[in-house]
């Protein structure tokens, strides 16, 4: 179809608090968007309108008349109205558009969106030229609520209000919509004038700091934020940012005191039930809520942000901002500076963490985000994918230090999973960080994989300590960094130190089988079995098919001597196995729960399947394949098997200083007391 520019009336409707009405009830909201349809299509048609399209909760309609468009708008109000089901606001503007592929797009499009913000329930808000148009008409009064500044418009609108009975006209403190803030009014340069502001800002109160604020001002201000994946109804090349966005703001939000954020995998990984602000409430206790939603408008992207009060679902911010490839890191900026306010995060304590947003290629920027979204997937193919933008970030800026160290996150990962060469996998791994470290020493992320290379492949405890540590001084709001490092510290008998930390990732990550994981292991070796059973069982509600979950916490019950609700569990475990098989540690696992449970007919079930399965497979993980000689009574050849372990540095070797998975007489022999000391566990 071919470009069309004519005049026309363009009218926006919007559900007054529909965020609210997905939150309390998701079916009800859907219910609400058919009947609005219902009501607004034929009273269109019916005044010569054009259904143009839904925008989520909105309709976008046009007119050849600014009177048809006005009485349209009448029409639908008294008709909404009369439902009682919910509130309509709608503005209006007449301008100049395009019409193109049965969508319509220009600056009048713009300016009727602006002022359908502006209005609340039961309104019908219209630009001056609307009002010249229809102002002689004596069934419409009208009242004037003074000019606006809008974004992206370059002049100022006056809007007027239908006053008739029957519609409301807001009063001045109800008017907020999208309106230029008072730096957009001064200044036309955009997010770099917005930041640049800030930082002088900063610099100003940090001058004048005593004299402004109170002492410990923000002290009862702190609240949890939960950031939700956006939502990106396109399916294309932009799915990448729904996940890639959020994630950055949560990195980046972590690092301001006065608000706690939620790790990406407490919010990421919930079902789309539990996206609601109500189940956000009730399962993480979050006290405010972000979301966004990326749609494509007139060949653009629009990203539109909203902030919700999660205990009354008051929205307490919103934002709109047109993407493109060339600009997210900007937006992400901007996002940033804006909720600095509704958040109550203080410009003063946190003048560095406002002026570190370094510059980033956005080409660079794209790739690396396209390889975060593939990095958290569960497939050898999705991560080798995540390392090939990772790679082409590097290639496009070869200093990108933040790819680097992501390359080295992805290679230690598949290193655990064993997806590569050991040899590979550490080879790149150490040169990804070395790189990463001498662009940008200040990366969390560079020691947090750091601490993985070196506790799981190079056996330096006491460095691998050292890197977390780094990487929490950096990233104090960072669950991923507690879980590892008090893995670490709970590894090394170190227990009074890992539980507190594990207590911690729990508390920025309640409900993912990372953190509760974490903390059932941690308090198994600490010797706090009831704590650790009680994590276990807590993950288990949560996720009722993990089947290591039923092992460990069966490991705990065990500890305590309740073997009927140990074996009820282990058995439990062993149903979700596909044809009784799993990995062969999560096998050594099984045996080992049997044999604690006296099941020594059961365990011996499981011991004889893993020999047949090793005479026929390659043995990937050469502990389990010790530990199952161990079970046997083949002292042996477990000690074999410990030293092919040991030689072949694989990951799960450090299990072999855990001293509860075996009996005194073994772990205490000579043979093995051996393989501790070349591992540097034993002096």
């Amino acid at each position: 179809m071919p470009q069309i520019r004519q005049l026309a009336a363009i009218m926006f409707t919007d559900i007054v608090g529909y965020t609210a009405l997905m939150g309390n009830d998701e079916r009800k909201a859907f219910e609400l968007l058919s009947k609005n349809r219902q009501i607004q299509k034929p009273i269109i048609e019916q005044y010569n309108g054009r259904w143009i399209k839904e925008l989520g909760d909105g309709v976008m309609a046009s007119f050849n008349t600014a009177s048809d468009a006005v009485n349209a708008a009448v029409k639908i109000q008294q008709a909404c109205n009369a439902t009682k089901d919910f509130q309509l606001k709608i503005g209006i503007h007449l301008g100049e558009v395009v019409f193109e592929n049965e969508d319509v797009y220009g600056d009048g499009v713009n300016i009727a969106s602006r002022i359908e913000t502006l209005g609340v329930g039961s309104s019908v808000l219209f630009s001056k030229t609307i009002r010249d148009q229809v102002k002689n008409n004596a069934e419409f009064q009208i009242s004037s609520l003074g000019s606006f500044e809008f974004k992206n418009v370059e002049e100022p609108i006056e809007v007027y209000a239908l006053s008739n009975p029957g519609f409301i006209v807001p009063k001045p403190g109800d008017i907020h919509g999208k309106r230029k803030t008072p730096t957009e009014q001064k200044s036309k340069k955009g997010i770099f004038i917005a930041v640049a502001i800030a930082v002088a800002i900063v610099s100003v109160l940090l001058i004048f700091k005593d004299s402004i604020l109170p002492k410990n001002a923000n002290a009862s201000t702190i609240r949890w934020l939960a950031i939700l994946p956006f939502e990106n109804f396109q399916k294309d090349s932009t799915l990448f940012l729904s996940d890639g966005i959020p994630e950055n703001l949560i990195n980046r939000l972590s690092a301001y005191p006065e608000v706690k954020v939620f790790a990406r995998s407490a919010t990421f990984g919930l079902a789309d039930t539990s996206r609601t602000i109500v189940s956000l409430r009730k399962l993480l206790n979050a006290d405010v809520v972000l979301t966004g939603r990326l749609q494509k408008k007139n060949n653009k992207y629009i990203l539109n942000c909203e902030l919700v009060d999660a205990v009354n679902q008051n929205q307490l911010w919103n934002n709109e901002y047109e993407l493109t490839s060339d600009n997210i890191s900007k937006v992400e900026d901007s996002i940033i500076i804006s909720l600095m306010n509704p958040l109550q995060i203080s410009l003063v304590n946190n003048a560095k963490a406002v002026q570190k947003n370094k510059e980033v290629n956005n080409a660079a920027y794209a790739e690396y985000l396209k390889g975060r979204y593939l990095s958290y997937g569960s497939t050898p193919e999705e991560s080798e994918k995540a390392l090939s933008h990772f790679r082409e970030a590097i290639r496009i800026d070869p200093k990108y230090a933040a790819a680097y160290a992501a390359i080295a996150n992805e290679k230690i990962v598949q290193g655990l999973f064993s997806t590569a060469s050991k040899k590979e996998i550490v080879d790149e791994a150490r040169t990804a960080i070395e790189a990463a470290k001498a662009l940008d020493p200040g990366l969390a992320d560079i020691y947090t994989s750091e601490g993985a290379l070196k506790f799981y492949y190079d056996w330096d405890w006491q460095g691998a300590i050292a890197s977390y540590k780094k990487a929490l001084e950096l990233d104090p709001g960072n669950a991923t960094i507690y879980i590892r490092y008090s893995t670490t510290l709970a590894d090394l008998g170190r227990h009074k130190e890992a539980v507190p930390l594990a207590d911690k990732a729990v508390e920025l990550d309640p409900i993912s089988i990372s953190s509760l994981h974490n903390l059932g292991w941690v308090n198994l070796l600490a010797g706090n079995y009831k704590k650790s059973t009680e994590a276990f069982e807590k993950a288990l509600e949560l996720h009722p098919n993990w089947v290591w979950g039923y092992l460990k916490k069966c490991m705990g019950h065990i500890s305590m001597k309740e073997y009927d609700k140990a074996l009820s569990l282990v058995e439990s475990g062993e149903k979700l196995l596909k044809d009784g098989w799993g990995s062969e540690l999560l096998q050594s696992q099984l045996a080992l729960n049997y044999k604690n449970c006296d099941q020594k007919q059961k365990a011996d079930t499981v011991i004889n399947r893993f020999l047949k399965y090793a005479a026929q497979n390659t043995i990937q993980d050469p502990f389990a394949m010790s530990f199952i000689y161990y079970l046997q009574g083949d002292n042996k050849k477990a000690n074999e098997w410990e030293i092919k372990t040991m030689e072949g540095r694989f990951p799960s070797a450090y299990l072999m200083s855990l001293a509860f998975l075996y009996d005194k007489k073994y772990f205490e022999g000579e043979a093995h007391q051996q393989i501790l000391k070349k591992m540097g566990f034993v002096k």
